[in-house]
């Protein structure tokens, strides 16, 4: 864990914010959101030091105030640990955002225990623990917000994506279901579903099958963290006092409709 608050700055900051997941890709995205909106971050990593080190000297720069916690969020016991470290810090709690997750492919016949539990417990338990954690904290707080990461692998069945898609769909009831349960204390909950974006996560899909993909989002590219990151950072912002229990698509328009190849062909050649 290490803080990085100026001593000339007040202990509490105005707005806190955990973003699990946020030292790489559209994680790191959305803290820099968060931090050129004034929100104090505090990042909670598995266990990639260099990474957390980066982000945060990267935030510092941009005059943010960053706290960082290595924890395994698939145990409660470690949520719990994170959630009492930034309260330690900073005396509150007002922003949570669930960003944390793996993606890998594996065919219903190559799947093990430890790589369902690993993908269940990672994309969907660590979000009721962080949830559950927080929940002191964002009672207390004015535009309490939880945000959580879904996929369009929630909605669009993916050959080889079970484990993956399952638990992403389970995101989607999640936050639904949840929202409605904490919306009698000022709480709003939505997730935001990304398509294809080009991170360190999809290197690899977009190398060996981007081709073939592309065709299918009707913007004809794949989306940036930068992208998706601005659809979270307007979601904690006072303005969507009124969106919850929203799955928002960040995907291009990729769910929207089929083999929109088709259009961009018939616009090639002239309408």
């Amino acid at each position: 864990m290490s803080p990085s608050t100026p001593a000339e700055q007040p202990r509490c900051p105005s707005r806190v914010a955990i973003v699990t997941g946020g030292s790489r890709g559209i994680g790191l995205g959305i803290c820099k959101g968060l931090v050129e909106d004034s929100v104090a971050v505090a990042i909670v990593y598995q266990g990639n030091h260099q990474a957390a080190r980066l982000a945060a000297a990267e935030l510092q720069a941009m005059g943010g105030r960053v706290l960082t916690i290595q924890a395994d969020l698939s145990r409660r016991a470690e949520a719990a640990r994170a959630v009492e470290a930034v309260a330690r810090e900073w005396a509150r709690i007002d922003i949570l955002v669930n960003n944390a997750g793996v993606f890998q492919f594996a065919f219903l016949e190559e799947l093990d225990e430890a790589f369902l539990e690993r993908m269940l417990h990672t994309n969907f338990g660590s979000m009721v623990w962080m949830i559950q954690c927080t929940l002191p904290w964002l009672k207390k707080a004015e535009h309490a917000r939880v945000i959580n990461a879904s996929s369009i692998s929630g909605r669009l069945a993916d050959v080889g994506l079970i484990a993956y898609g399952s638990s992403k769909a389970g995101v989607d009831m999640l936050t639904r279901i949840a929202s409605a349960e904490l919306a009698p204390y000022g709480i709003t909950v939505n997730a935001y579903a990304p398509g294809i974006i080009a991170t360190e996560m999809t290197r690899e899909m977009i190398e060996s099958r981007g081709n073939e993909q592309v065709k299918q989002i009707p913007v004809g590219k794949f989306g940036t963290a930068e992208q998706a990151a601005s659809v979270v950072r307007w979601l904690c912002s006072p303005g969507a006092d009124y969106v919850t229990g929203e799955v928002i698509g960040v995907d291009g328009g990729m769910l929207k409709v089929q083999n929109p190849y088709r259009a961009h062909e018939f616009a090639r050649r002239g309408g």
